[in-house]
């Protein structure tokens, strides 16, 4: 059975509207009948009305939701849903199909694009390794069990009011800076997840920061960013490629001493 595809839609300002509506352009390559939902967040009336279009025009269905952070709506899902789904970021270009690459009998608990610990410009803090949200595959029962079998075994009875950041963006205060758990690096971290292929990483580009492409710019190690962005906005076909960018930039800002998980094993 296809996995149903879920899309959270977010533009703070006008000007991020192309990003906000990129993947609809090549939504199609990449699940070419699986079932998609689209989900505003708390989009204005005007820019709904677009992306309801945009939706649409791809045959999925669209409801526009009130406010809500990208990481507690992942959250959500995997709490509330019942089978396997897909969660896709909206500044994606696909190139090839993906919807078959995991099914509903799968044991997997999630998969996605593996990202290193980085030393992150922007928010001066230190990204822990993890599976990327941009394109992610998660099985939310085997996952839910996972984690109430990980909270019984590795944490004490005593501290029963823990928080664990399996799913939620956590910075972690240090004397020489701050670490960053962002989306799903605490399931990673715990030792969960299967990583893309090489060919599987292939099929699919993605543009960083795309909803806030514009604060992350003011920053020169991203000084290019916007540009890139508004160039595969209009032309998709640009983005190949853009992976191998990232890669580089990720290990030329790998701290020091922190080996990366294909290292370690």
């Amino acid at each position: 059975m296809k996995s149903p595809v879920h899309i959270l839609v977010t533009m703070r300002k006008p000007e991020l509207l192309p990003a906000a509506l990129l993947v609809f352009k090549t939504l199609r390559t990449g699940f070419p009948s699986a079932p998609v939902f689209v989900w505003g967040n708390g989009l204005e009336p005007a820019v709904a009305e677009q992306v309801a279009y945009g939706a649409a025009g791809r045959g999925a269905a669209f409801h526009n939701l009130a406010p809500v952070c990208h990481d507690a709506w992942v959250e959500q899902l995997v709490l509330h849903q019942a089978q396997p789904f897909w969660i896709c970021d909206t500044d994606v270009v696909f190139f090839d199909q993906v919807e078959w690459w995991f099914e509903e009998e799968d044991t997997e608990l999630f998969a996605g694009r593996l990202e290193p610990t980085w030393d992150e410009p922007w928010s001066r803090s230190i990204h822990l390794e993890r599976l990327h949200t941009a394109l992610m595959w998660l099985n939310p029962g085997a996952l839910r069990a996972a984690m109430l079998r990980w909270c019984r075994e590795e944490i004490p009875a005593v501290f029963h009011t823990a928080q664990v950041p399996f799913i939620r963006q956590n910075f972690v205060p240090m004397r020489t800076g701050k670490l960053l758990y962002d989306t799903t690096a605490g399931l990673w971290q715990a030792g969960w997840g299967t990583p893309f292929t090489a060919q599987q990483n292939g099929a699919y580009e993605h543009l960083n920061c795309g909803t806030y492409a514009d604060e992350v710019s003011k920053v020169p190690a991203y000084r290019d960013m916007a540009a890139i962005h508004r160039a595969i906005c209009e032309n998709p076909e640009a983005a190949r490629g853009l992976q191998l960018q990232q890669n580089e930039f990720y290990e030329s800002r790998r701290p020091a001493g922190m080996a990366t998980n294909t290292e370690k094993g």
